[in-house]
């Protein structure tokens, strides 16, 4: 009974997607006091303001951009014989004006909304305690 619990584990472990979020902060003159959500989904916007917390305001200087990229059209003749082990990815960034200040990216396979998860998190985690 024992080893058939160990090989349900194993197998449920084995599923999880794992995939490491990577984030780049630029913390010269980086304030938030507030952020314009450019974010077009409204499901998604809603997320990511309540992990922030951070007072959405149209006329703020710092924006929100979410970024969700799908592989899935991709035509190179070599990533198509030998696959891909990832269907895409999330990326959430603030910026003012041109310039990048924050960003956080995660690839995903099949499960866009776990990765959109895993970056706000971590973007929740980072902007309230800067390094």
């Amino acid at each position: 009974m024992r080893s058939a619990y160990l090989l349900f584990v194993l197998l449920l472990a084995g599923c999880e997607e794992r995939y490491p979020v990577y984030s780049s902060f630029d913390q010269n003159e980086f304030n938030l006091s507030c952020l314009d959500y450019a974010v077009y989904d409204k499901k998604d916007r809603e997320l990511i303001q309540k992990h922030l917390n951070i007072p959405h305001n149209p006329q703020c200087g710092y924006r929100v951009e979410l970024t969700k990229y799908h592989v899935g059209s991709c035509n190179n003749p070599v990533i198509k014989s030998l696959g891909s082990d990832f269907d895409g990815y999330v990326r959430l960034e603030i910026k003012k004006g041109f310039k990048c200040y924050y960003k956080v990216q995660s690839d995903y396979k099949s499960d866009v909304d776990g990765a959109l998860e895993r970056i706000v998190k971590k973007a929740k985690e980072e902007l309230k305690n800067p390094k």
